[in-house]
């Protein structure tokens, strides 16, 4: 009775070894791909200074610039800058939040956001 029951558990053996073997090149190919696209770790947090940043705007601007201009300009500006966060976070893998909100212990973004516009402060 042992000698059929020989091949059986060889096989289950077989296949339980081969099974092992794939899942573990599997997760090697997944956390390769995954580390290749930045996936593995969570984003930064970093902050930006809107005070600041409508400041460098304003900085920036010709300073013959008529007050009616310079305030329609603001508020494209105001308008904008969701869309300008939301490009700016996406194409650095970060996530954006206002200095307001946070007590602490993030990396300030402002002048790099600044001169991602094209401004200087």
């Amino acid at each position: 009775m042992s000698e059929p029951s020989k091949p059986f558990f060889g096989t289950l053996i077989g296949i339980t070894v081969s099974a092992v073997v794939l899942t573990a090149i599997n997760v090697a190919i997944t956390l390769t791909i995954m580390d290749r696209y930045g996936l593995l770790h969570a984003p930064e947090i970093v902050s930006i200074d809107a005070a600041n940043m409508v400041m460098g705007f304003v900085a920036a601007q010709d300073p013959g610039i008529s007050e009616e201009d310079l305030q329609q300009r603001i508020r494209s500006l105001n308008a904008n800058l969701d869309g300008v966060i939301a490009t700016f976070a996406r194409e650095r893998g970060v996530i954006v939040v206002n200095s307001a909100a946070v007590l602490g212990g993030t990396r300030d973004v402002t002048p790099e956001m600044l001169a991602s516009l094209g401004l200087s402060q």
